[in-house]
């Protein structure tokens, strides 16, 4: 190999050295983005629905509070929003992408 050909390997491998690098970096920004907003939707539908279940326990009568623990209670309503929370990342991030690409290839 003469000088010529070595420097053209050596600019490829670099340049293929820094093209992953930069899919990395960007692979890595795009996650990132993608939880960021992820986050606030599911959230905004976490507090909307652990706020119809607190209204909801409002509107009950005091015998239904009188006869119930307070702590059994809401360590239910707590894994209940955690349950969404993992429904919601399930489906969006599992489910949807494996139909949409599934549906793509057929």
């Amino acid at each position: 190999m003469d000088t010529a050909q070595l420097g053209t390997v050596a600019t490829v491998a670099g340049g293929m050295i820094l093209a992953y690098g930069l899919a990395r970096i960007g692979a890595t920004v795009f996650q990132e983005l993608r939880n960021a907003v992820f986050a606030n939707v599911a959230q905004r539908a976490i507090r909307r629905v652990a706020k119809n279940v607190f209204y909801h326990l409002l509107k009950l009568d005091l015998n239904f509070h009188l006869s119930r623990q307070t702590g059994g209670l809401s360590r239910a309503i707590d894994r209940g929003t955690k349950g969404i929370s993992f429904l919601l990342s399930s489906l969006v991030f599992h489910v949807l992408p494996t139909v949409l690409e599934i549906s793509l290839v057929c």
